[in-house]
């Protein structure tokens, strides 16, 4: 098989088992020559809403919708493909409504980042950390009436253990290499033991929903079990109407114990991008969609429409590769942050927002809490950024290239395709660093070719000592950054892929994954974010902004929400419409 096609293959693979999220499906499609239509239709998707969907779905709304609460059916478009098996320790990905609306997980992390409780209403740490124990709701029930328990709990767990199952949660029940422990001691009550504290965990056990033994206990293959396309939650709403492709119908379960949800019901509608789901929202056809930055502009103060924007949880930034020998003298990093001018970056690429970011976290999203706001801004200061070359030993040539001991100050700078903002990113840094006499020569290479690189020990860092990317990754809500800044984390074993070593660093994030108690660790972050400004592992740029537009007939939503799109996960259940 020719190496494209097998980035293809895994592309695929990725899509079908929903672990990549709509910008990475995005730049990696690109980067193969492919649309995201394409990528759909290769993977067997014939997604796309068909005539008559619409009003197929109002007449069944009207039909069997519940009579209680504020009311109302919310048609909610799904730009990101549809799932194909609502289970959810088979389904990957975020953004599997099933998976949210149908399913509980022990614990829940709402839109501003907080615990809440979800299918436990408490849950408590031991002394040292090691011990996380759950107290269930006493009252939860499937949607088919049988209680739920800690033995429903104790089967999640065990079959996503079982290597059997398809799953990619495996690793969010292991702790430093090793399975967590999980007991029942009695109906209501989970225990799970840890070799170590490990303050993510809480986290990882958000992502992990909860199947109801009683149903699936005698399968034959829990990956093929008609449950998948017919499922059985215990969330507040239940799946009563599956179209491959085209729609996903819940009701409002009456039954949830956490009170009923307040919309009669929600249609999940399937559409292969973004423009048809718009253009269905215009027509009054679609209530909630996903908008990208391109398609915002008409829905900023709109009497009909509400556009929430969302950022990403991490920068954009600018990384470097620490095997650089040229890279490591600091005096090189600090002049390339005095050198690039945030405001006029940000402005120019996020098309008049000006989202620029200093902290190690987005600071309009669930994690700004652990970013240190008493650090200084970083200060565009060419005058200081030429000295601090200078001192260096860094001096222009004829042709304006600084030079030293016979070697140009010239690096290549790389991003992956798919994102028009990201090339022309590389474009003004290359002039904003020009003009220090440091030459940039910008590359935009396929995504799955980058990352191949990123996990090859043996990558040449004089190939790849600049890239502008998203870095690093947090985990999703819980800010621990482990795989790609703690020096454990060099591949293969980890995702450092820029090789960045510091004592202080690691101990800050050891510290911050062993500490529970939130406050202590938000001090922790707040370290950890003074001492990134010291040492720049990375220059963190701006931020990246999607955004999902909402009707006005959709009530229940904060107009402050800090993340729209984790709303819609936690949250669906307090939504309603007007007419």
């Amino acid at each position: 098989m020719a190496p494209e096609d097998e980035r293809v293959r895994r592309l695929i693979d990725d899509f079908r088992m929903g672990r990549v999220s709509r910008r990475t499906l995005g730049r990696r499609a690109a980067g193969l020559g492919l649309s995201v239509p394409a990528v759909r239709a290769l993977a067997g998707s014939t997604m796309g809403v068909t005539a008559g969907v619409m009003p197929a779905l109002a007449s069944r709304a009207s039909a069997h919708g519940a009579q209680e609460g504020r009311g109302g059916v919310i048609n909610v478009a799904q730009t990101g493909g549809d799932p194909g098996v609502a289970n959810p320790i088979l389904v990957g990905g975020t953004d599997n409504y099933p998976w949210w609306w149908a399913f509980e997980r022990l614990v829940k992390y709402d839109d501003a980042g907080t615990p809440i409780p979800d299918l436990a209403d408490s849950w408590e740490y031991n002394p040292d950390g090691t011990q996380l124990t759950f107290k269930l709701a006493p009252n939860a029930t499937w949607h088919d009436g049988e209680p739920v328990t800690s033995a429903d709990v104790v089967f999640t767990f065990d079959k996503v253990k079982d290597e059997k199952t398809k799953t990619d949660v495996r690793s969010n029940l292991q702790v430093a290499g090793e399975w967590v422990t999980w007991e029942a001691p009695d109906p209501q009550t989970v225990v799970l033991t840890t070799k170590e504290p490990f303050a993510p965990f809480l986290f990882a056990l958000s992502q992990i929903g909860i199947i109801p033994q009683h149903v699936l206990e005698n399968s034959p293959d829990i990956n093929t079990d008609p449950f998948n396309m017919k499922p059985i939650g215990s969330g507040p709403y239940k799946v009563v109407e599956w179209e491959q492709d085209q729609f996903t119908r819940y009701e409002r379960f009456d039954g949830y114990h956490r009170g009923p949800a307040a919309a009669d019901g929600l249609n999940e509608v399937f559409f292969e991008d973004a423009a048809p789901a718009l253009a269905a929202m215009e027509a009054g056809e679609i209530d909630i969609s996903f908008t990208p930055p391109e398609s915002q502009a008409p829905y900023e103060d709109n009497p009909d429409f509400v556009l929430h924007r969302y950022v990403y949880f991490t920068p954009i930034s600018l990384s470097f590769n620490m095997k650089h020998p040229i890279l490591q003298d600091i005096r090189i990093r600090q002049a390339f942050r005095y050198a690039i001018d945030k405001d006029s970056l940000a402005e120019t690429l996020t098309k008049g927002r000006n989202t620029r970011a200093d902290n190690q976290y987005s600071d309009t999203g669930p994690l700004d809490r652990y970013n240190n706001y008493s650090l200084p801004k970083d200060e565009f200061n060419v005058e200081q950024a030429n000295a601090l070359l200078d001192e260096a030993g860094w001096v222009r040539g004829d042709d304006g290239v600084r030079e030293k001991d016979g070697q140009r100050l010239s690096f290549p700078m790389l991003t992956y395709s798919g994102f028009e903002e990201y090339k022309n990113g590389l474009e003004i840094l290359q002039q904003m660093l020009g003009e220090l006499g440091v030459e940039i020569s910008p590359e935009v290479i396929d995504y799955d070719a980058l990352s191949e690189r990123w996990s090859d020990p043996n990558d040449d860092p004089n190939a790849r000592p600049l890239t502008l990317e998203e870095y690093p990754h947090p985990f999703e809500q819980d800010p621990d950054v482990h795989d790609e800044l703690h020096s454990r984390s060099f591949p293969p074993a980890g995702n450092n892929y820029n090789y960045f070593k510091d004592e202080e660093i690691d101990r800050l994030i050891d510290e911050g994954r062993k500490e529970t108690d939130d406050e202590k660790r938000i001090a922790i972050y707040h370290q950890l974010d003074a001492r990134r400004k010291e040492i720049i592992p990375a220059i963190p740029l701006y931020l990246a902004t999607d955004g999902w537009v909402f009707s006005r007939k959709v009530g229940g939503v904060p107009e402050e929400t800090p993340s729209s799109r984790w709303f819609l996960r936690c949250c669906a259940d307090k939504m309603f419409k007007t007419e």
